[in-house]
């Protein structure tokens, strides 16, 4: 008998994906070469010599720049499969109330964000209704890759290196700092929110994705809802494989850390658009290769044959996803400071 599942905001876990997702996804294409399945952002359709890798994501979290955010999402789960992005196309669901003021400031935040990666806006919908209290953006994201160059989030190696790049939160701090600037300066200070801010121009990762894949990799995954915990455990997942990630050498800014401390939440379960995790037999190449373009690449761990585990100076853990990213967690805590 099916269970009635109560769901809390955020991901649907991946258990009721695996019972009541995965089995009901229609005909199977033989054009299809990576199918809809745990751990994998991206379709990847054949088309000769070239694929065409597509991928699509909502902005749910973000009130403030989430136009911006909504376009380097989805183009991030691009840049993962090693594809370069062409465009995007954009569902708006705009609340009742909803005036040409709130469109247009959406709408400069797409275009902004597709200026920088140099891709289109190639077309979509965008209606009012009473179906939600705030905007929900949705944004389809289409690239391309060479036949054999594609990446997957599956293909993750025993003995590969694990690496992540920049520094691991930078989303869900941009976010906080922009969305409830004021309770956070008077804890934190001017000077670390504006920091935390301006976190929000270093979201995308598709130059890393594509420097990595021309070095080798074996797969590659940006970090988003769920944090590095919910990443490592879908790499791991989907490959097949286990995984050790060092705790201690996680790149995490202090202005991360202290918003992290203040709102009580955990820092590796926080959406972290911005910061790839790759696995690799070249870690110490690809590091290199990163870091001549100006890209922060840190090795924090090896993929095992079994157990995910995280490993830290007072032991080691499970990596388990959380249950719900933990900028929800924070965003209530906001919520009920604002309310009092």
């Amino acid at each position: 008998m099916l269970k009635h599942n109560i769901f809390k905001i955020g991901k649907v876990p991946p258990e009721v994906l695996k019972s009541s997702v995965y089995p009901f996804l229609g005909k199977r294409r033989q054009e299809v070469l990576v199918h809809s399945t745990l751990g994998e952002d991206c379709s990847i359709i054949d088309y000769g010599e070239n694929v065409a890798v597509v991928s699509t994501d909502p902005i749910t979290g973000a009130d403030k720049n989430s136009g911006y955010i909504g376009v380097h999402i989805s183009t991030n789960d691009i840049a993962a499969c090693g594809a370069k992005p062409i465009g995007i196309m954009v569902t708006l669901l705009l609340p009742v109330g909803a005036d040409e003021t709130m469109l247009k400031d959406i709408m400069e935040g797409i275009h902004k964000g597709a200026n920088a990666l140099g891709i289109e806006v190639l077309g979509g919908h965008s209606e009012i209704t009473d179906g939600v209290v705030k905007p929900i953006i949705s944004v389809t994201a289409l690239g391309v890759a060479a036949k054999d160059e594609y990446v997957t989030s599956s293909g993750a190696k025993v003995g590969d290196d694990v690496i992540v790049t920049k520094a691991l939160g930078l989303e869900g701090t941009a976010i906080l700092a922009a969305d409830y600037e004021d309770i956070l300066k008077e804890k934190l200070g001017n000077e670390a929110v504006s920091k935390a801010k301006a976190f929000i121009e270093n979201i995308g990762v598709v130059e890393e994705g594509i420097t990595a894949a021309k070095v080798g990799v074996s797969a590659m995954h940006d970090i988003t809802e769920g944090g590095l915990l919910g990443a490592a455990y879908e790499v791991a997942e989907a490959s097949g494989v286990g995984m050790e990630i060092y705790e201690e050498k996680l790149p995490i800014y202090d202005e991360t850390k202290a918003m992290c401390q203040y709102f009580q939440i955990n820092p590796l379960g926080l959406i972290s658009s911005g910061s790839m995790l790759i696995c690799t037999p070249k870690g110490k190449e690809v590091v290199e290769a990163l870091e001549s373009k100006g890209i922060r690449a840190t090795i924090v761990g090896k993929v095992t044959k079994k157990d995910k585990i995280l490993i830290s100076k007072y032991g080691s853990s499970s990596i388990i996803p959380p249950e719900r990213d933990e900028l929800y967690v924070a965003i209530e805590k906001a919520t009920k400071l604002l309310t009092k």
